[in-house]
């Protein structure tokens, strides 16, 4: 049986314990067993440090996998770090995109407050160094290292904390760094390429955790968010719904604005303004993607390459989590416009349809028109108000048109196109309150704002019934009429408004009005046809001026003298009694009523 000489016994022994070299030197074995034994020492030293850092690194694996908060694991990789490498401290600085500086985030081993709340521009010291060219950088006398800039202010923070040697390692996924990792001694000492690299290791769990935390919480976001836009469609909340939702979920400010970049809704306790976001939004439109400017964010709605409106947002800290979850509510908010679009439409085509037929055959099914008109709110049992629009660029009509059918629909009305007008009717009321004059006037400077034309309204009162209407839209247009005439291109009346010729252009017989014009001035009509002249023009003038001959001259830009040669043609004409008592009477209103019946 072969015996283990006592040297080497001792010499196992050693290893066993784990003694020191200064044991393995005094324990009396040759020199070669006593390195042999050293080196063997030594690998066991390297397995064990490697099995500490795999654990290290399989614990932490696991704080990632059980989805734990993200300051645990960040806390939990500080201290493994500190402990595996054998350090005094350990700790990690964060980026922050909205200072564009980093800040200390966790610690362990750390004293003084100072350090535990500092914060380093990129650029600056051996931490700046390491988040601006994302490389591990290595200082074994950080305050006379000057492969880096120094500050008074970071020079003071280390020199409190009492640190000379500093490895610092970035936390790095993909393309994005988020921060860095340190580990450091309050003395001399290097660092070994295996604790660099568990350092990195451990640098690059913390960099999936922060991902996987900012992933998480996109995820949250864009799940609640969806929940409540899911909400606000369902009740019909509108774009105000959807401000006051992203508003909330958010914590921020929204306007929702159309496609020509009118707020349709903010909500928030500052809503941004769309005149700050122009270049945002030219961007955004013609990017197709979110634009950001410091806190804020402008984001398309858009739908088969149009652009249907846009999101703006302002928070302080805005991250990519917002902008996804905005970039979600601006494809919900397309939807919506999609849909009440397509309902309006589809709504409009019922109103228009009814108005055809209101003024077209009102006469054939008088039961089936008014279960109709119920239909879009409308009841004909009721008195309503017609009114007549004429845009003075005949190029906008149809934009007239569609801006009247939205206005007709917010009051509960119908509106179309008839004889090349706009027709609107509105619910009046059943004791005639409403003033038809007013609702001309109304309509009129609404769609001239939103068409960028004038636009003349005529109305009137309709009795209760299909018939009522159709009388009524003859008024209006011949209000419409006597308005252009009289030269008031742009305004709006209803008969009661225009004195005499609006009794002129009532339910009178207009027969007889053209039998009443003929009698008084047909002379003068037949000369002015005969050899193109205008007479009655010179006529109406001197009424209109009181007989002033000059200041009738100077409106019609003729000389005095001409002046009374025309007032002597226009005596023979109809006799000399024209200018004065009854007969002056007579041939003021035959002009009027040519020129306001036509």
């Amino acid at each position: 049986m072969t015996t283990t000489p006592p040297a080497d016994g001792a010499l196992l022994r050693l290893l066993c314990e784990e003694a020191g070299e200064d044991a393995f030197r005094a324990s009396g074995a040759d020199s070669p067993l006593v390195g042999d034994a050293l080196e063997i020492r030594a690998r066991l030293a390297a397995h064990r440090s490697r099995e500490a850092a795999l654990a290290a690194l399989y614990e932490t694996a696991g704080d990632l996998a059980s989805l734990r908060a993200l300051e645990d694991v960040l806390q939990a990789i500080v201290r493994r770090a500190r402990t595996l490498v054998g350090t005094d401290v350990a700790y990690l600085l964060l980026s922050d995109p909205e200072q564009g500086d980093t800040y200390v985030h966790v610690t362990d081993g750390i004293t003084t407050e100072a350090f535990k709340t500092g914060r380093l521009a990129v650029g600056t010291g051996l931490g700046g160094l390491v988040a601006e060219t994302a490389q591990p950088y290595h200082t074994a006398d950080y305050p006379n290292d000057e492969r880096f800039a120094h500050s008074d202010y970071v020079d003071s923070v280390i020199g409190a904390e009492g640190l000379v040697a500093i490895q610092g390692v970035p936390l790095r996924f993909r393309d994005q760094v988020y921060g860095v990792l340190f580990a450091a001694n309050r003395r001399v000492r290097p660092f070994s390429s295996d604790e660099v690299e568990l350092l990195i290791s451990l640098a690059n769990h913390a960099a999936l955790a922060i991902e996987n935390a900012t992933l998480f919480e996109e995820v949250r976001k864009a799940a609640t968010v969806h929940e409540r836009l899911t909400a606000v469609a369902l009740d019909g909340g509108g774009p105000a719904g959807l401000a006051r939702a992203l508003a909330e979920v958010l914590r921020g400010s929204v306007s929702v604005l159309d496609a020509d970049g009118r707020a349709l809704a903010s909500a928030g306790e500052e809503p941004p303004q769309p005149a700050d976001f122009v270049r945002e939004l030219a961007a955004s439109r013609s990017r197709r993607t979110s634009a950001t400017r410091g806190t804020a964010c402008a984001t398309p709605a858009i739908a088969a390459d149009e652009h249907l409106g846009t999101l703006l947002f302002v928070r302080g800290g805005l991250d990519a989590s917002d902008v996804h979850a905005l970039e979600r509510a601006a494809q919900a908010f397309a939807l919506m416009l999609l849909h009440e679009r397509g309902v309006a439409a589809a709504e409009q085509r019922l109103r228009g349809e009814l108005l055809d037929e209101l003024l077209g055959a009102p006469h054939r099914d008088p039961e089936g028109l008014g279960r109709r008109a119920s239909l879009v709110g409308l009841d004909l049992r009721l008195p309503q108000v017609v009114l007549v629009a004429r845009a003075e660029d005949a190029g906008r009509r149809r934009r007239v048109a569609d801006l009247a059918g939205a206005y007709a629909m917010r009051r509960g009305g119908i509106a179309g196109e008839a004889g090349g007008e706009v027709v609107v009717v509105l619910p009046g009321e059943p004791n005639r309150s409403a003033d038809p004059g007013e609702a001309a006037r109304h309509l009129a400077a609404s769609l001239a704002t939103d068409a960028a034309s004038l636009v003349t309204v005529g109305a009137e009162h309709a009795e209760p019934g299909a018939p009522g209407i159709l009388a009524a839209h003859r008024d209006a247009a011949r209000c419409v009429d006597a308005l252009i005439a009289l030269d008031r291109v742009g305004d709006g009346a209803c008969r009661d408004d225009l004195g005499i010729h609006g009794l002129l252009i009532g339910r009178a017989d207009r027969a007889e009005l053209t039998r009443f014009v003929r009698r008084t001035i047909g002379p003068l009509l037949d000369h002015d046809a005969a050899r193109g002249s205008d007479l009655a023009g010179t006529a109406l003038a001197y009424f209109t001026c009181d007989g002033n001959l000059t200041r009738t001259a100077a409106q019609l830009y003729v000389h005095v003298n001409t002046l009374y040669q025309r007032i002597d043609r226009i005596s023979t004409l109809l006799g000399p009694g024209w200018r004065h008592g009854d007969q002056a009477l007579q041939v003021h209103l035959a002009l009027k009523t040519r020129l306001t019946s036509g």
